[in-house]
């Protein structure tokens, strides 16, 4: 068995979110615990953007910086080159894929940067290689990379079958026949804990600075659990445990253990003398008080500073006062929308918006800095329930705020509902937008406009903080109108 082979990952990034992406780093640790170690990236992150391409993106943080979402920043660190490459960035890879001759390529892909990468790609078709691709929006879409330079076409986790397809190559044999390579079926959930730590050393060091509350920071990922038991129309989790429960009767949501999240989070700390760490969890507080404190003992160790998420529904006092004292700088939490009803019908959240409130001020009273986030332009959506996310958000009394205009991804629910509704054809595949483009959905009267909800993205933060300066000027509090009759989505 051929343990030399050459192994490329590319990672089509050209939007300035520089945090490294946790699948590349475990894929690589996967790989070189089993014996692979030649095995280098190619980061378009750090390259000038593709003016040409339409789905190119620039900085997203400095795009919610200048809607007042949260503080500006420069890219300047004392002792640390942040600058970007001068060199165009195709004309950089096919060097690299010329000269450096590798035997696979690895590509994880998004839907947003689907055009991106196939951009990439075109520029290699002249040369050979062994072509694998996977990620998210490969699993729900496979065939439309069925016409790409895609030679194993990945659903689902890579961890298990990307380490036996490379057995398979350096023998010089095929591996279509193994489980999780379209259109074969899945294979079961793996275990969490018996994966290595993430390999942030494949990226180049720069990759691990972003800018958090008007600074540059060094900071590195960790996961404390894998998918999300919550069902959440615009996101994938829901179809994830669909997916994994339908065709290999496992659960797709699984926890680490504290000591293998431990076990990472030293690695971290050692190799990478690493500020600040950012706990990616969708929903960190889905634990009972026991496991939760099982972890803040393991964690008062390190203290080391760290901003995570949850739900407004989960967190409780204790938990607040705990983060608080290992170091949290910030909470941010998903509220998602105004309207009770709303939620219920069309994103399948279910609480009302006192819960979310009281969530706010429970981090307040334990010194916690906050943000909460908004999703804008729904199916469904009239401008009335928009004002009414304006609303709530104008009692939260939180620091900062992410607002988004809303994404028919693929594999989510929402997206579903938006073709069978109308709102979009079912071909469309999801770029990355600029700021001053607008919703994919065209949606009739009543319902939100494309201009409506440009406007409302574009003024949600001076809504909301005026709404805000208003309440507190009478010191009032105002009850929160909902919507009485239920949402008919579809």
């Amino acid at each position: 068995m051929n343990k030399d082979l050459k192994i490329l990952f590319l990672y089509p990034n050209q939007h300035m979110r520089v945090t490294p992406p946790g699948g590349i780093a475990i894929l690589s640790a996967v790989i070189k615990r089993h014996g692979y170690t030649n095995v280098k990236l190619f980061d378009a992150t750090w390259y000038p953007l593709d003016t040409e391409l339409d789905t190119a993106h620039e900085d997203r943080d400095k795009v919610r910086s200048r809607k007042g979402m949260f503080p500006d920043y420069k890219w300047e660190k004392e002792g640390v080159d942040l600058t970007v490459e001068t060199e165009n960035m195709y004309v950089a890879w096919k060097r690299m894929v010329s000269e450096w001759k590798p035997d696979v390529i690895i590509s994880s892909i998004v839907e947003d940067t689907y055009y991106l990468w196939k951009k990439f790609m075109d520029e290699v078709t002249d040369l050979e290689f062994i072509s694998f691709c996977g990620g998210p929006f490969v699993t729900y879409a496979p065939q439309i990379f069925e016409k790409d330079r895609c030679d194993y076409i990945l659903r689902g986790e890579g961890d298990e079958v990307i380490p036996e397809l490379l057995d398979l190559i350096s023998e010089g044999k095929d591996g279509h026949h193994l489980p999780n390579v379209h259109p074969n079926p899945m294979r079961p959930a793996i275990d969490v804990n018996t994966l290595p730590s993430t390999d942030h050393t494949i990226f180049p060091d720069k990759a691990l600075y972003r800018p958090f509350q008007g600074k540059i920071i060094k900071i590195a990922t960790v996961e404390t659990q894998r998918g999300c038991p919550f069902k959440c129309k615009f996101c994938n989790s829901p179809s994830n445990a669909g997916l994994y429960k339908e065709e290999t009767d496992s659960l797709f949501f699984r926890h680490r253990t504290v000591e293998h999240q431990e076990m990472e989070i030293i690695d971290l700390i050692e190799k990478h003398d690493i500020e600040v760490l950012w706990i990616v969890t969708d929903t960190f507080l889905t634990m009972s008080t026991r496991k939760f404190d099982a972890w803040a003992e393991m964690y008062s160790k390190y203290k080391l500073p760290f901003f995570t998420q949850t739900r407004p529904e989960l967190l409780t006092p204790h938990q607040a006062k705990t983060l608080k004292e290992l170091g949290c700088l910030k909470l941010n939490m998903g509220v998602e929308h105004g309207d009770p009803q709303f939620r219920k019908d069309v994103i399948g959240r279910i609480y009302q918006n006192e819960k979310a409130i009281n969530a706010f001020k429970i981090a307040n009273d334990a010194g916690l800095s906050t943000t909460c986030n908004f999703i804008i332009g729904y199916p469904y959506e009239t401008k009335e329930h928009c004002m009414q996310s304006v609303e709530l958000a104008a009692h939260l009394n939180c620091n900062d705020i992410n607002a988004f205009i809303y994404t028919p991804y693929h594999g989510t629910p929402m997206r579903d509902m938006c073709v069978e509704a109308g709102f979009i054809d079912d071909s469309l595949i999801a770029e990355m937008r600029y700021d001053n483009q607008d919703s994919y959905l065209k949606m009739p009267a009543p319902y939100m406009s494309t201009e409506d909800i440009r406007y409302m993205y574009n003024n949600f933060v001076r809504l909301f903080r005026a709404r805000e300066k208003e309440l507190q000027s009478t010191s009032s509090f105002v009850k929160i109108e909902t919507t009485t009759e239920p949402i008919h989505a579809g």
